[in-house]
């Protein structure tokens, strides 16, 4: 079995030939489609009593989903949060030691896309799935579905920089102004490796080269750099999610984020084992996080797939903006091609 591990982030493309075939509970509940498809799970759900879930949300958002999951249909969701690097390791680790203790994964989509080329998830004929904003965003395979967007957005501290100094266009970042104010997150390489992309391979390195010549400071950590533009220790940042930003404008911290185009969205996804324990409560929490579920990543501030929910993606779309979503299966294929050059270009050339 071929398995090249992806350093930085920890993706993985294996070979097909580690496969499990599913167990006759999981490949029921996956291709029933009758009227009664809920009721049905419900009632085989409770039975089950419980779920394990996998996840890379937060602990605390972790925690509102399972309490809500639980006052619904009165199942235990059962958790353990990793990155999705971890994640990636654990189940890897797990299944080719012959454990099958997850029923659910949820996590960044390159992640859950490395897992389902081992053979190991299993398509769901969820009604939920129609009502994807970007369907485009769906496998082909259909064995994981998206059920966040993460929007990538540059933010600046408005106690550092005017909003009439707030760049629009990428050229404008050159400028000497911006000279060592720009901030980067190390791990953002599929977000680097779609911009090069959509700007043309050659003028993206170039524009990322100069950025790197400008002087960047480069930090780890999504949230981490959030907190850093508003305490103003990096007056701009480019490259964090959109609902860090949110979070931290909701404690009124001095900080406002924009997007440049293209707009770069990353999807996470949720997918159900091949041999889930709890086959019908793992395709009943699968549905709930492409429906109800949905409702609770709007209170937390993160932006979900569901097209019926207003949000900073659907409003990109709607004016018609530039968006570009981030093909998990490009991102596992190139991925060290593009990890190399941003090492190379920003990482490696951090000035402060």
């Amino acid at each position: 079995m071929a398995l090249r591990f992806l350093i930085a982030v920890v993706l993985a493309a294996a070979s097909a030939s580690f496969a499990v075939e599913p167990t006759p509970g999981v490949a029921a509940v996956a291709s029933y489609r009758g009227a009664d498809r809920t009721e049905r799970l419900i009632a085989a759900a409770k039975q089950e009593g419980e779920l394990m879930l996998y996840s890379s949300l937060t602990q605390d958002d972790q925690l509102r989903l399972a309490a809500d999951f639980k006052r619904r249909y009165g199942i235990t969701v059962k958790f353990w949060r990793g990155s999705q690097a971890h994640i990636l390791q654990r189940v890897l680790g797990e299944t080719r030691g012959g454990r099958f203790e997850f029923d659910v994964i949820e996590t960044n989509a390159p992640q859950v896309e490395a897992i389902a080329r081992e053979k190991l998830l299993q398509k769901m004929n969820s009604p939920y799935l129609e009502e994807q904003l970007l369907p485009e965003g769906i496998p082909a395979h259909g064995e994981w579905a998206p059920d966040r967007l993460n929007l990538i957005v540059y933010a600046y501290n408005t106690d550092a920089v005017k909003a009439a100094e707030v760049p629009r266009t990428w050229q404008e970042l050159l400028d000497a102004k911006w000279k060592r104010r720009i901030g980067m997150e190390s791990t953002n390489v599929e977000w680097f490796a779609a911009l090069v992309q959509s700007m043309g391979e050659k003028a993206g390195l170039d524009l990322f080269r100069r950025l790197g010549e400008n002087g960047v400071s480069v930090r780890t950590g999504h949230n981490h750099s959030a907190a850093l533009v508003a305490a103003g220790e990096i007056p701009l940042m480019l490259g964090i999610y959109s609902h860090d930003a949110e979070r931290m404008k909701a404690k009124a911290a001095p900080l406002e984020w924009f997007v440049l185009p293209p707009a770069i969205v990353i999807p996470s996804a949720v997918a159900v084992s091949r041999r889930a324990p709890h086959p019908n409560a793992a395709a009943l929490f699968y549905d709930y996080m492409l429906s109800e579920g949905q409702r609770l990543y709007i209170e937390v501030n993160r932006v979900p797939s569901n097209r019926n929910y207003d949000t900073p993606v659907r409003r990109l779309l709607r004016d018609n903006q530039p968006v570009k979503i981030v093909d998990a299966h490009e991102a596992i294929d190139g991925h060290e091609k593009w990890r190399d050059l941003y090492k190379r270009l920003i990482v490696d050339r951090a000035q402060h």
